[in-house]
């Protein structure tokens, strides 16, 4: 089990009670709501990230896949979503095959 800490944050009344439907509609408590809520707004964030960099050109294709936690085959998919024009590296295409045959 992974090692959990305390953290208290204060929210507006509509996020509270958005929070406590959905912890009443899946029959959950709603620190297990807002736990599921912040991990996958942390992916998102991390995601936005990696895009946003690559698209103001300061990183490469598979650096961005890093910083958003994802398969470069899932950046690449991601950079084509946000209608981000694709330039790939020598180094992209060499990290890509050695990923392909892992």
């Amino acid at each position: 089990m992974a090692k959990t800490r305390n953290l208290t944050v204060r929210v507006d009344e509509d996020i509270y009670r958005e929070i406590e439907e959905t912890a009443d509609l899946e029959n959950v408590d709603k620190s297990t709501v807002a736990r599921g809520l912040l991990e996958t707004g942390i992916k998102e964030a991390k995601k936005r990230r990696g895009i946003e960099l690559y698209r103001a050109g300061s990183t490469t294709l598979w650096k961005a896949a890093e910083v958003a936690g994802v398969s470069l085959r899932e950046m690449m998919n991601l950079i084509v979503e946000a209608r981000i024009p694709m330039h790939i590296t020598p180094d992209d295409v060499e990290l890509a095959w050695r990923e392909a045959f892992e």
